[in-house]
């Protein structure tokens, strides 16, 4: 009975303290303003509005969890003042819930950290403060078995190597043959004994050193604690300043009280399971080991399956890595309580161990040429392989980085801080209009209909038009060859929440989500208004922001909860039933879209690969050409229907992307956070009207961006000429050749949308430049010769150099909106 009611207790516990760390984090990602918008205003995940809604209900459960787990026989003054001031607040949130309606300001971000206080509080007070070491408690144990370590080591790297075979297997886009498969699971192995070497030895050391103490327990357990918050503290800092960008005080503080609380809660949680009690009968030790086995095999059988599960639901690996850390823990605490511990080991056992370890490890580095060979016939090109491989396995991945060959995130020089302080940034104000042409009349050429798809995340390998073997979109390879196909096109942008605005406005933007009023900024919308277009637009997350109120805008997919749910199909079918029903026939049409049918997190009825009747060609990625080939399929119906109803040859049909992808082919996946050929590459097609074909020029051989899709509408109406300013989009079309060469472009500068992290696209798109703030790391690449970007040839003089040309591009942005660090934002552009 002593260990359900643990278990139990430990229950609620857990639940307690998830409700407040849940509440925390909730509260720290609406501080941010990269996260307030991509995952609050505008949630991917149906959990995250529901944890909104239930907040208060949640809190009551919590409170009462927490009270019960931390009750004793004899109610102290600290145990009734923490949850009578828990109550209060409970009263207080039931009259005024906050979560539904958040806002990112730095209330939110005290409020995250109030939450953390609880815990703390609560964990210390009533919870380690009344905890007494139960009696007979043999401080005399033996230590860890590196054995039973290395058994575990193992078992974890080889379940983990399966898993992300199977994977592999499932993906036609990238293959291994078995011999590199084996060879990469022996590095899995090594690296993953390594660190378990490492990790009884530790433990160990601190067994040893507690046990000469005058309380060896409890020295014990302040050591372990020690570790394990500073463990957390490091890695709670490096993820925010890595992947959010925060920085400072405000990353430190959040970070400490983190670590706190989970060093905290973890001692409170697992204490009465790893205390060993002399007076414990076989049958519960027995039992107890039953328990652990049976959670082995869980885990198990959740490592094989994870990939698969979380295949289009983890955006950048941030789930998969939490859940592999998880596994570590728990499998750990399994393994060892299951198997006998070993003897006593010697200090002087413990280092040779570990040093005879490294040591073995560097030797295999140094010879890997002579033994792992499969991998690549250099050193750089088998560490390649490893790091490509390492995306798809979140075991390895952690396990290799761990043992020395991860990004080492030093302090943040000045370069870091210059990056950071023109990122995210807040509270952008527009005080004056920015025009690309002036003044900005209604036309008195003719107005096409204009149609708009910007399907997210698609690459222009994906597309015949671009990729012979890509053989799975015929109708947009038929728009292509009667319009024409921009090559070269990149976005400035590597994420949607700052491309699809930039899209819109035609030039590039201050690093904020986002500028405001946005009106003063977005050129296609008063081009459109100027015009006198009827816009029918899928009022994405994005448009919501950025496009002025107005009943004069039919809205499509205002029924979609998750911006992950807008899906082509659907789109175009409520948007002929809606160009049907126009009052005034006589207004062109503007219809614009970007579906998520592409996206990695999309959520759609549309059959999912395995029960698709689609059979995609070797070399691409199933999910992704099956998405491309349904959106395919979707646009030539609707290309069937504007023939069909005479608006095809009198139309401007523009077929784009806001951004890549990278599949882990190259050794990296996701996008937004990162900045490669694969991710900044998009496709264009463009298919003019019949009066307006022929009668213009175009120069492929330049490099384009988004930004030049809406200077290019203004030139084809007929507003004329467009300003010339670097930091404007330049029309992709003109009348003549030495027209086009008035627009001239140097370099194209690039950006992350959630993080200082920078590129230059130099020399027409010969070399593409790429720089992090933190972990500090910089590329070259020179696609004229490597394409897909697999070998840096940065030198540290060329670093410099475009490390000045960043901090200048940075300057020019800066100061054509007025903006100063510290000193807020004027931002009244002198046009």
């Amino acid at each position: 009975m002593g260990y359900l009611k643990n278990l139990f207790t430990s229950i609620l516990k857990i639940f307690f303290g998830a409700y407040f760390v849940s509440t925390s984090i909730y509260c720290l990602l609406a501080f941010l303003p990269y996260t307030y918008y991509a995952l609050i205003k505008a949630p991917t995940y149906s959990w995250l509005p529901w944890f909104a809604r239930h907040h208060v209900l949640l809190f009551w459960l919590a409170s009462i969890a927490g009270a019960a787990a931390y009750q004793n026989r004899k109610k102290t003054v600290a145990y009734i003042g923490c949850f009578g001031i828990l109550m209060s607040v409970g009263i207080y949130l039931s009259a005024h819930p906050f979560l539904v309606d958040i806002q990112n300001n730095q209330s939110t971000y005290w409020a995250g950290i109030a939450a953390l206080w609880v815990v703390v509080l609560v964990v210390s007070l009533c919870g380690i403060a009344t905890t007494k070491t139960p009696d007979g408690d043999d401080t005399s144990s033996p230590h860890l078995s590196f054995a039973t370590g290395l058994l575990l080591a193992v078992a974890i790297a080889l379940l983990n190597v399966a898993a992300a075979y199977f994977q592999i297997h499932a993906d036609a886009s990238t293959s291994y043959a078995h011999d590199i498969i084996t060879y990469l699971a022996v590095w899995s192995v090594i690296c993953h004994a390594l660190v378990a070497i490492a990790f009884v030895a530790i433990v160990n050391l601190v067994c040893t050193a507690s046990s000469k103490s005058p309380a060896p327990r409890v020295t014990q357990w302040v050591l372990f604690s020690v570790l394990v918050f500073g463990s957390i503290w490091a890695l709670s800092v490096r993820f925010l300043e890595n992947a959010l960008s925060l920085d400072g005080l405000p990353a430190h503080l959040y970070a400490v009280l983190l670590a706190a609380t989970l060093t905290l809660l973890g001692f409170s949680v697992v204490r009465p399971f790893l205390s060993r009690n002399s007076l414990e009968s076989p049958v519960i030790i027995v039992r107890q080991k039953v328990v652990s086995v049976v959670v082995l095999v869980a885990l198990a059988l959740a490592t094989i399956e994870l990939p698969r599960l979380l295949e289009g639901e983890d955006w950048n690996g941030f789930i998969q890595g939490t859940l592999t850390s998880a596994i570590w823990v728990v499998a750990s605490v399994c393994f060892f309580r299951s198997l006998p511990r070993s003897r006593k080991y010697s200090v002087k056992n413990f280092f040779e161990t570990v040093l005879l370890g490294f040591l073995s490890y560097g030797v295999l580095v140094t010879t890997d040429i002579v033994w792992s060979w499969p991998l690549g016939d250099t050193h750089a090109d088998i560490q390649h392989a490893l790091e490509t491989y390492a995306e798809r396995d979140a075991s390895f991945n952690m396990a290799y980085h761990l043992v020395g060959y991860g990004s080492s995130s030093g302090p943040c020089d000045q370069f870091c801080r210059t990056l950071r302080q023109y990122t995210e940034i807040r509270d952008a104000r527009v005080r004056s209009d920015v025009k690309l042409v002036d003044p900005l009349v209604p036309t008195h050429d003719n107005r096409p209909n204009i149609f708009f798809f910007v399907i997210d995340s698609m690459r222009p390998d994906y597309l015949g038009a671009y990729n012979p073997k890509a053989i799975f979109t015929p109708n947009m390879d038929a728009l292509a060859r009667d319009g024409v196909v921009v090559h070269n096109v990149y976005t400035p942008y590597a994420g949607t929440s700052l491309s699809e605005p930039a899209i819109w406005a035609g030039t590039f933007l201050l690093h904020a989500h986002y500028m405001r009023p946005f009106e003063r900024v977005n050129g296609l919308e008063k081009l459109l208004k100027a015009d006198g277009y009827q816009m029918v637009v899928s009022y994405d997350e994005i448009l919501r922001e950025i496009l002025s109120p107005s009943d004069d805008i039919i809205k499509l997919d205002t029924e979609k909860a998750q911006w992950n749910q807008l899906e082509f199909c659907s789109t175009v079918q409520q948007a002929e039933k809606a160009f049907d029903q126009l009052v005034d026939q006589t207004r062109p049409i503007f219809f614009y879209t970007q579906p998520k049918n592409v996206h990695q997190t999309a959520d759609n009825d549309l059959p999912k690969y395995g029960k698709a009747n689609f059979s995609g060609p070797p070399g691409f990625h199933f999910r992704i050409a099956l998405e491309v080939h349904q959106v395919d399929s979707c646009l030539g119906g609707f290309i069937g229907w504007l023939k069909s109803h005479n608006l095809y040859d009198s139309s401007i049909l523009i077929v784009t992307s806001d951004h890549g992808q990278a599949t882990g082919e190259f050794g990296r996946t996701g996008h937004s956070l990162i900045l490669y050929p694969e991710d900044m590459r998009v496709p264009l097609i463009v298919h003019l009207p019949k009066s307006m074909q022929g009668k213009y020029v175009y120069d492929d051989s330049r490099v384009s961006a988004l930004t030049d899709i809406t200077p290019s509408l203004y030139y084809l109406l007929g507003h004329r000429p467009i300003i010339s300013n670097a930091l404007f989009g330049r029309p992709l079309f003109a009348e003549t050749q030495d027209e086009l060469h008035k627009y001239p472009r140097k370099d194209l500068f690039m950006a992350s949308d959630a993080i200082a992290a920078y590129g230059i696209l130099a020399d027409n798109g010969r070399y593409f430049y790429a720089t992090y703030d933190s972990p500090a790391k910089s590329y070259l690449y020179d696609l004229a010769r490597d394409p897909n970007g697999e070998h840096d040839i940065l030198t540290d003089a060329l670093k410099t150099q475009y490390d000045e040309r960043v901090i200048v591009h940075l300057h020019q942005i800066a100061d054509f909106y007025g903006y100063t660090p510290g000193l807020g934002l004027l931002l009244t552009p002198a046009n």
